[in-house]
């Protein structure tokens, strides 16, 4: 398929047309693989688009057969691909000959900050979230170019992808990369959603090392990223020199919070306004916003003098990746659970804990084909774990293959040592490879994982060069999905420098056995690769031996 999927990248936004079934229009944001460079490293670096399919009248369900249109994106082809066998690096994609931002061209070096959302507003038009594409700092200048398509909310027609006139860099051009941008200076805006009643765009804005962002943008605004993450002044490669001199105008977050570890929080996803008149006084016009390492969801009240006010709504919420409001609910959709839930107001009004409040009323989501939303929480049920035999298989079996150069995971598996040769095993008491094991070098741990007590555990993985830690929903290794992985190398047993190296909280049964795969790649320098956990109740910790069973082919 067109489909680039490797880690974060996929299929990342759908929007249907307003006006169904009359405009039969479904609108797709993804990360496109080329043709030319399909068979290329998986990994490296691509392109992005935004393609819209017309619905078969006779069968609503289904897209007519080659009515895919490129909305934008035109240029995101093999031509304009810097290096398709290493993402996050040089040559940086849709760059002309002069280094000059390619005309409807959205890189895609990294594996997160792609293309995310699309959506329309109140006006018709359709709104397009675009992330700065890279993790490497030497490019995210990118995001403040006014003649760039990344790092930007992008306003188009949904007919033919071209800026319109009254966009706020509108020159005369309609095709013209700045004809199309409605704000700036974003890093990763996963999702968006563009108020009703005023058409101001409200921006979950993933951040960096240190910062979470909602934003809110007026047309033109600019957020300032990689100069600011936050409050806070940031190091970047940019000229941040016209703005921290007050000569060109950053917009401050609506709302920002920090990163932690305990409770975890670090990775805002945006949700929606609701505006119903079911839920209780304090929800409606609220916003609602999901923070996914810590599996909880929480939502804005504004002020009349302008600020906000932050209130707790729900914990137990693994995953989250998208939420919708209506009059009488709020859905949300877990990548984690892989299920859509649909929360209601059922009971009497219970006012929720404000930021400064002390009280917490926590309420689960509940399966969208029935229930509502509950006052409670889960408690940890202890139980005692599995047996795992003999002393000897109480040891974690590590595969090693020797003399692999590269970083990359994914080029790593496609070696000839790794499909041919058998690997040298080394025995683990836990989830740490030994440091100073040498260089280019790769390694496969699996198993078992056999969890003491049921409850809601979250993962945790430091590697250098990468690392890539898969969890099964069960015993089959066939339904292991990639939980933690870290985009790039990071100093041992630090879990906080990428978002990406904690999962959300995810329910598992004690005594139940889950299948777990550990990818690790050094290259060259310093090596380390740490996974660890959080119990139900505990701190983070190294998983051990005790919880682990081998995996036997």
């Amino acid at each position: 398929g067109e489909v680039n999927d490797y880690a974060s990248r996929g299929l990342m936004g759908i929007a249907v047309d307003p006006a169904w079934p009359r405009r039969p229009y479904v609108y797709l944001a993804f990360v496109y693989d080329p043709p030319e460079i399909k068979d290329r490293n998986p990994s490296g670096a691509r392109v992005s688009r935004v393609v819209r399919l017309t619905a078969d009248s006779k069968d609503l369900n289904k897209a007519l057969p080659d009515s895919g249109i490129v909305l934008v994106g035109k240029n995101s082809v093999a031509r304009y691909v810097g290096n398709p066998d290493q993402g996050d690096a040089e040559p940086f994609s849709c760059l002309d000959e002069n280094k000059q931002p390619v005309r409807d061209c959205i890189a895609t070096e990294g594996d997160a900050h792609t293309v995310n959302m699309v959506t329309f507003g109140p006006d018709g038009a359709l709104y397009v979230a675009v992330g700065d594409g890279i993790v490497n700092s030497k490019g995210n200048p990118r995001a403040l170019d006014i003649n760039s398509l990344n790092g930007k909310i992008l306003r188009v027609d949904p007919d033919t992808g071209k800026g319109l006139r009254s966009n706020p860099f509108f020159d005369g051009d309609p095709d013209s990369n700045r004809s199309k941008v409605f704000a700036l200076g974003l890093r990763n805006p996963f999702r968006i959603t563009v108020d009703p009643r005023n058409g101001r765009v409200i921006i979950g804005e993933v951040g960096n090392q240190k910062w979470e962002e909602i934003n809110i943008a007026e047309p033109g605004a600019n957020f300032g990223w990689p100069c600011y993450e936050g409050p806070e002044e940031a190091a970047s490669y940019a000229d941040c020199r016209p703005y921290r001199s007050g000569e060109l105008a950053v917009v401050a977050p609506t709302f920002a919070y920090t990163h932690t570890a305990q409770p975890a929080r670090g990775a805002a996803i945006g949700g929606d306004l609701y505006l119903g008149r079911v839920f209780p006084a304090i929800y409606r016009g609220a916003y609602f916003y999901h923070d996914y390492n810590g599996g909880v969801t929480n939502f804005l009240t504004f002020n009349a003098d302008g600020s906000v006010t932050d209130h707790e709504f729900a914990t137990n919420m693994p995953g989250i990746v998208q939420m919708t409001a209506t009059n009488d609910s709020l859905y949300a959709l877990s990548i984690v659970l892989g299920g859509l839930y649909r929360i209601r107001y059922t009971g009497a009004a219970i006012r929720p804990a404000a930021t400064t409040a002390t009280p917490r009323a926590t309420m689960r989501a509940t399966p969208a084909q029935g229930g509502g939303a509950d006052a409670a929480t889960t408690t940890p049920t202890p139980q005692p774990a599995r047996s795992s035999g003999t002393a000897a298989d109480k040891r974690i079996r590590a595969e090693v293959w020797k003399d692999v150069s590269g970083s990359d995971i994914d080029a790593f598996l496609k070696t000839p040592q790794f499909r041919n040769q058998p690997p040298t095993t080394v025995e683990l008491d836990r989830l740490a490879f030994p440091r100073g094991s040498g260089v280019n070098y790769g390694v496969r741990i699996r198993g078992y994982l056999v969890p003491p007590a049921t409850g809601d555990y979250r993962f945790f993985i430091s590697a250098d060069d990468r690392g890539a830690l898969s969890l099964s929903k069960d015993a089959n290794p066939a339904n292991k999905v990639v939980i933690a992985y870290t985009p790039d190398w990071t100093n041992a047993e630090v879990y906080d420098k990428f978002p990406e190296q904690a999962s959300g909280p995810i329910t598992l049964k004690g005594g139940q056995r889950y299948y777990f795969e550990v990818i690790y790649k050094q290259g060259d320098g310093k090596d380390n690769l740490f996974v660890a956990w959080e119990r139900p109740g505990g701190g983070i910790e190294v998983i051990t031996a005790d919880y682990v069973e081998p995996f036997h082919e």
